[in-house]
């Protein structure tokens, strides 16, 4: 071998390392935690969970008091929280997270204390919201929701363990007698899970 040749494949051998690197990083950053802002909100009281088996999403689908029609706004984990405690007598927001219309992830309730988001099962389970009314008809989650979703369900499955599928990553419907998350955001967890499930390593 000449030493143009030598050099040639060094300089490949580097490049190789070089890319190598590059994809280890990007795929560091696709596992990494989401960016979840932390509002620091004041509960009445903690209970620590005993496990997380499960993730159950949500929408918040607020209704319209005059005409009882749903209502696809945007909320704020502040104005949940102040809503679960006047109205629902609980000890704060019960839901660990919020996503907003601009795929904005805030956190309600800490991570790994007892939720207030389905009855039976909040002593193993996380519990992720949607801001907007998602029923057949009203409103479909923004595409920065989606992937808000996609993100943060995928590290909660790596950060407790879970093995996504359509057992351990539900629709709150799947567990309790409700609509909720409403037909236009039930038919993307499949999706969810797949993501996650590409995800997982």
């Amino acid at each position: 071998m000449n030493r143009r040749d030598f050099l040639k494949y060094v300089a490949m051998g580097s490049l190789g390392m070089y890319f190598n690197t590059l994809e280890t990083e990007a795929s560091k950053l696709e596992t990494a935690e989401p960016m979840i802002y932390k509002r620091f909100l004041q509960f009445s009281e903690y209970v620590k969970r005993p496990s997380t088996e499960i993730i159950v999403i949500h929408h918040t689908d607020k209704i319209d008091l005059l005409t009882k029609a749903p209502l696809d706004e945007d909320s704020t984990v502040e104005r949940l929280h102040k809503w679960h405690i006047e109205h629902n007598g609980w000890a704060g927001i019960g839901y660990h997270y919020l996503i907003r219309k601009s795929g904005m992830i805030e956190q309600g309730r800490l991570p790994d204390m007892v939720g207030a988001h389905v009855y039976n099962h909040n002593n193993n389970s996380i519990g992720i919201c949607l801001a907007g009314s998602f029923h057949a008809g009203v409103a479909k989650p923004t595409k920065y929701q989606i992937q808000s979703l996609k993100e943060l369900t995928s590290w909660l499955c790596r950060k407790y363990d879970i093995n996504p599928s359509n057992q351990t990553i539900l629709g709150h419907r799947d567990i309790g007698d409700t609509t909720c998350p409403g037909d236009n955001l039930y038919c993307r967890l499949n999706e969810i899970r797949k993501y996650c499930k590409e995800n997982s390593e």
